[in-house]
């Protein structure tokens, strides 16, 4: 069985709240995020064998062990795993978690933002449920850490910011990309700037035998990632809505708009990488599964602040947008040399 008839299942859902939406029939934005995002949840946690580090992963899993924990690789990964396998829940536990509190800090950050729930939830199916949820496990977890931080960052929790940006460095050393945000936004405090260089050099040092593979895998070897370019196109439009709109994006958050200025430079690099260095893409790739956030903030506020819901012509856009998404994703299915590992879907495993 392909994932196309799992995903037929969601796009029904989805569809009929469109004409919910279209007959004008009240319902609960809420109560639809949470039930099509369990569907999400449950089609990629109850997997196997689906995702490019499938076996990876399930390695993992397998050795989880306290005598065996890998402090070097993801002190964080490796003791949600030894936690799942202590349950005895099997690889499926630590999916499930993984799917669930993706989710669950997608609809903080939709709550935050004052964003339309289905329409991150449809720019997050394209963007982190098949090469993240389904594939980038791990670095999907890192990416949930760096929401929270967001989260708390914009609401003044400090400590706990710099709590969740610990957790996301030490879930992927690549999210230490994140750490100039910090560095400027603690500058003038020394203990927390403090508290930071810490991180910084602890992370690396931990983090030193692979950052070092990588370094070989993506640089010297040049790996090229064949996905980096559909995923780069939606990344690239909104830099360009950014650079035209960025006085009516910004927020009241000081914080919130320098982070959304330090990812509009980031991005733009990283987009040069893959159009002009193909021998950069995989790493480029890598890193812009992070810019997800930006992407996500932008076409919330472009809905916001300049279509808006009173808009005759709102369903449309949301329409346009959510099947522009969609379009890149199944693009990516038929055209993408490593799609053949989530198509075959296959639900749990049975001996």
């Amino acid at each position: 069985m392909t994932i196309y008839f799992y995903l037929s299942i969601f796009f029904s859902s989805l569809f009929f709240y469109l004409f919910l939406i279209k007959q004008k029939i009240n319902i609960n934005e809420d109560e639809i995020f949470k039930f099509l995002a369990l569907i999400l949840s449950l089609i990629a946690s109850f997997r196997w064998k689906v995702g490019g580090d499938w076996e990876t992963y399930l390695v993992t899993f397998e050795r989880s062990n306290l005598s065996l924990i890998n402090f070097e690789w993801s002190i964080v990964f490796e003791i949600v795993n030894y936690f799942f396998s202590f349950l005895k829940t099997g690889i499926y536990g630590v999916n499930l978690f993984i799917s669930l509190i993706f989710f669950f800090a997608l609809y903080r950050l939709g709550k935050l933002i004052n964003s339309n729930l289905i329409l991150i939830l449809l720019i997050s199916l394209s963007l982190v449920y098949f090469n993240g949820i389904m594939g980038y496990v791990r670095q999907t977890l890192s990416l949930v850490f760096l929401i929270f931080s967001i989260e708390c960052l914009v609401k003044e929790k400090k400590y706990l910011c710099l709590l969740m940006f610990a957790f996301a460095i030490f879930t992927h050393i690549a999210s230490i990309v994140m750490l100039p945000i910090y560095f400027y936004i603690f500058h003038k405090n020394l203990k927390f700037l403090f508290i930071m260089i810490l991180i910084g050099l602890f992370s690396s040092i931990l983090g030193f035998t692979r950052l070092e593979i990588a370094y070989n895998e993506f640089i010297l070897k040049g790996m090229i990632s064949l996905g980096a370019l559909f995923r780069s196109i939606p990344l690239f439009i909104c830099c360009v809505i950014y650079f035209i709109y960025r006085n009516k994006i910004l927020s009241k958050f000081k914080s919130l708009n320098f982070i959304l200025d330090y990812l509009f430079i980031l991005s733009i690099f990283l987009v040069l990488l893959v159009f002009l260095s193909p021998a950069f893409s995989a790493v480029a790739d890598r890193l812009s599964f992070y810019m997800v956030i930006f992407q996500i903030i932008i076409i919330s506020q472009i809905f916001n602040k300049i279509i808006k819901n009173k808009n005759k012509n709102y369903l449309h856009y949301f329409t346009f947008v959510s099947v522009s998404y969609f379009l890149l994703t199944f693009s990516w299915f038929i055209f993408g040399d490593y799609s053949i590992y989530w198509l075959d879907y296959n639900f749990l495993y049975l001996k």
